[in-house]
């Protein structure tokens, strides 16, 4: 069991939240590839975990757009996800998962990309 994060229009919008990716107790954050460059602006594509962070601090701080939410439908600033990403990424325990990038996830430099969809 972990918990999904979304960036979702700050306004009254047709777009749908954008699922970032789940975090889940002893594993390293799991983003969901983004590949949707013809659906509006902005246009959502990420592939790295700076491609993430740079599109999130663009959207969620600069311009304010939208907004980082939790599926509790708790908002989440940009600081508090980037903490929460980097703590996965240091812990002892989430490392040491051997099954972090055994079921088709991409190591993306040490992070997990899982295209298509997933909850």
């Amino acid at each position: 069991m972990g918990t999904n994060y979304y960036v979702v229009p700050n306004r009254a919008s047709i777009r749908e939240p954008v699922h970032i990716g789940k975090s889940s107790g002893g594993w390293l954050f799991s983003f969901q590839e983004q590949e949707d460059p013809w659906w509006g602006d902005p246009p959502v594509v990420w592939h790295t975990y700076e491609q993430v962070m740079a599109w999130l601090w663009e959207w969620t701080v600069e311009k304010t757009d939208y907004v980082i939410m939790n599926e509790y439908d708790e908002i989440v600033s940009y600081e508090e996800f980037k903490r929460l990403v980097d703590e996965k990424q240091r812990d002892p325990r989430s490392i040491a998962n051997k099954g972090n990038f055994a079921y088709g996830e991409k190591n993306v430099n040490g992070y997990r990309f899982i295209e298509g969809d997933f909850w």
